[in-house]
């Protein structure tokens, strides 16, 4: 039979795969590099492939409903799968694994790297996944856990939070480019956020007529396919690849991940095609983690730091501005260090929980009077007007550049390219050498002033709270702080725009805020944070926020369902002014309520009938209330709490003053 099918001209694939297929021993060639599976050159070494050789699969393609015709079904296509090939060539620090199918090598390769979850947008490309990970857990071998996100989104922004508690990349499945589009704003906010994420979508079968036995495509998958899938998230990734080939897809899968969580963190998308997921296997390659271990980034150029510290004592009136470096909880205290030792003011930006707010350096930008101006990870420390000549600017980040904004346009004199974690104790240790009796003096009363300024900041501030108390509807300014009376340092709180509290009794790691123009982050990265707290066996309240736009654009049913199944709790607070109030306020600036749009209700901006979302969260199964009264909010915060600590997830629906 092996003759006769050599003779009918078969390519020598075909013949080879054939020949496997009945069982017979066929040589393996010999490489010069890399270990080959033999003993000797003189013996002939033979592999024996999985029991079952061929398989055969009728496959059914899905309804297709034609609005002209009635709805038909195609035919079915027979799909022989041939068992495939055990690795030829072994190098040297790769192992073979246990792997009868592609995805099952993939799978391998991920859950090695200690990957916890797969956040799960299925779809005709992926469902191979749900199978493998079924099977890893009833043979008790490790792997990640599948959480069903119904929307896109929501499933970029679970990764994202998980990243934001945990700096381990876990993963993202999307289906083919429509799922890859549909996660749409997400994208941003991972880039702008520095999150290590890993993203893999499939695209459609490469042959159509079934030419390998285990490939083919129905009429859907014809509509899927685009001329460049990853060209639809080149602007926001850091690191992109299709993988083509089966027999190096774990090896693509742990460079994906070094690249992720490599400094400055980012997106690492792959794409494959069906032809891999599914391509029979005996055995495969993987490779250990330990020898695709991250970049943690580095302490900065020595000598850009001694100037730094230089300039920052000998500073007359210096300033501090930080934005995304609590990324780095341990960079916190460092940050207090460095600004207690110069007595020097810091304004935080608290897209994370950079600076303690109660402190006595907290204070205001005032750039017009500085004449040292340090910003640490921050791309845009500030925007019009820009600090006097004579007033050096420096700047410490993963990227001072700021690449990924092509026209940034921040003066900056001393740039440092470093992890500001690893940066700042150098900066504050070299500050030693500067500090003179004169400036100890200077320092001395700086710090007197600070510690004026930030009473005189807290009086203003508990004056306002006091009139907010009884403003009906509620005045965000009471939201925040009936959030502060009810939270403790253990508290998460996230928010997008009109924040729920500035973290008076947060710790650092504990505060996040949308870190890109994109709206509607909050809620699915808290519920990724509530899953990273519980596989650390940790018990957390997470509390997120938005207006009742970015609620909207969180994709609410999806979120909900997600901490329903997965039993994974939190509070979501909707600031609810029935508006897009950045559109509405824009407009009555640019036109007045005397403008024309004014006069006519102001349509295109107005958000009315305000969506009940209260009613939502309970058609979801969890629970929730709307709040219009102030003196009701607190005891509906203790409700809430009490709540998602009976493992009921809650929305506060607080309706707010409508501010334009």
């Amino acid at each position: 039979s092996l003759y006769k099918m050599f003779n009918e001209k078969m390519d020598r694939r075909t013949f080879l795969k054939g020949a496997a297929a009945a069982g017979v021993g066929l040589p393996i060639a010999l490489s010069g590099c890399g270990k080959v599976l033999t003993s000797t050159a003189n013996e002939t070494v033979t592999k024996t492939l999985s029991a079952t050789t061929t398989a055969t699969t009728t496959i059914a393609p899905p309804t297709v409903t034609n609005t002209v015709q009635n709805t038909t079904t195609a035919p079915p296509v027979t799909v022989t799968k041939i068992a495939g090939a055990a690795p030829v060539v072994v190098p040297g620090r790769a192992t073979v694994v246990d792997a009868v199918e592609g995805t099952e090598l993939m799978l391998t390769a991920i859950a090695s790297r200690g990957v916890k979850k797969i956040f799960f947008c299925g779809g005709t490309d992926n469902f191979h996944f749900m199978e493998y990970v079924a099977k890893f857990k009833a043979l008790g071998r490790p792997t990640p856990d599948i959480v069903t996100a119904v929307y896109e989104q929501t499933g970029l922004y679970m990764q994202m939070g998980y990243w934001d508690w945990t700096r381990q990349p876990q993963l993202t499945i999307l289906h083919v480019a429509l799922g890859t589009a549909a996660g749409g704003a997400a994208w941003d906010n991972l880039m702008r956020g520095e999150t290590g994420a890993v993203v893999l979508a499939g695209i459609v079968s490469q042959t159509t007529k079934n030419e390998l036995g285990y490939g083919t495509r129905s009429s859907i998958q014809y509509q899927q396919e685009v001329r460049d899938q990853m060209d639809l998230v080149r602007n926001y990734a850091k690191w992109q690849y299709k993988i083509e080939r089966v027999e190096n897809s774990a090896l693509i899968l742990h460079r994906a991940y070094q690249m992720a969580a490599s400094e400055p963190a980012g997106i690492a998308y792959m794409c494959y095609p069906q032809e891999v997921a599914i391509a029979p296997l005996a055995g495969g390659l993987n490779y250990d983690p330990l020898d695709f271990a991250p970049a943690t980034g580095s302490q900065g150029d020595p000598s850009a730091l001694q100037a730094a510290a230089k300039l920052l004592v000998q500073a007359q009136n210096p300033v501090i501005l930080v934005n995304k470096m609590g990324r780095h909880p341990e960079a916190v205290a460092m940050l207090v260090a460095l600004a207690e030792k110069l007595a020097c003011p810091v304004v935080s930006g608290d897209l994370w929980q950079n600076f303690p707010k109660t402190h006595w350096a907290n204070s205001s930008a005032a750039l017009t009077t500085r004449d040292v101006v340090l910003s640490i990870d921050h791309d845009f420390p500030w925007i019009t007007t820009d600090p006097p000549k004579g007033c050096t600017l420096i700047s410490m980040s993963s990227d001072p550049m700021m690449a990924n904004e092509p026209m940034n346009g921040i003066p900056c004199n001393i740039p440092i390219t470093c992890n500001t974690a690893l940066a700042l104790p150098v900066l504050t240790q070299l500050c030693d050498q500067y500090i003179t009796t004169a400036i100890q003096t200077s320092i001395a009363a700086r710090k007197t002033a600070l510690t004026a300024a930030k009473a005189a900041s807290d009086a203003a501030t508990a004056a306002a709270i006091a009139t907010a108390k009884t403003a009906f509807p509620l005045s965000g300014t009471w939201i925040r702080e009936c959030v502060n009376q009810v939270t403790d340092k253990d508290t998460i709180i996230l928010y997008d725009i009109g924040s729920i509290g500035k973290g008076d009794n947060t710790q650092p790691g504990h505060l996040f805020q949308q870190p890109g123009p994109s709206l509607g982050s909050s809620w699915g990265r808290g519920i990724g944070i509530k899953m990273a707290t519980m596989d650390q066996g940790l018990k957390k309240v997470v509390i997120s926020s938005g207006g009742d736009g970015c609620t909207m654009f969180s994709g609410p049913t999806s979120c909900l369902m997600a901490s329903k199944m997965y039993n994974a709790p939190t509070i979501h607070i909707v600031n609810n002014n029935n508006m897009y109030s950045a559109v509405q306020g824009g407009l009555a600036a640019y036109g007045g309520a005397n403008s024309y749009a004014g006069k006519s209700g102001y349509n295109g901006s107005a958000l009315k009938p305000s969506p009940d979302f209260a009613a939502l969260a309970k058609a979801v199964h969890c629970d929730g209330e709307k709040v219009t009264d102030p003196a009701v909010l607190p005891a509906a915060l203790q409700r809430a709490i009490a709540s998602v600590n009976s493992g009921t997830s809650y929305v506060l629906d607080t309706i707010i003053v409508a501010q334009p």
